[in-house]
C-alpha cells in the first residue's frame, strides 16, 4: 500500500532542484528555499 504525504513550502527558490537516485532506485530530490518572515522576540523586531 503506497502512502503519500502532502506538505506545503512557501518561499523563493533559492537554485535548481537536484534529483538522484538512490542504489534502490528510489529517487530523491534536494532543494533550498529562502523566506522573508519577520518575527519579534522581547518586543525587539528581529
Amino acid at each position: 500500500m503506497v502512502a503519500f504525504n502532502r506538505v506545503i513550502l512557501a518561499g523563493n527558490l533559492v537554485r535548481d532542484p537536484e534529483i538522484r537516485y538512490l542504489p534502490s532506485g528510489l529517487s530523491v530530490t534536494s532543494f533550498s528555499i529562502a523566506v522573508n518572515s519577520r518575527y519579534k522576540q522581547n518586543n525587539e523586531p528581529k
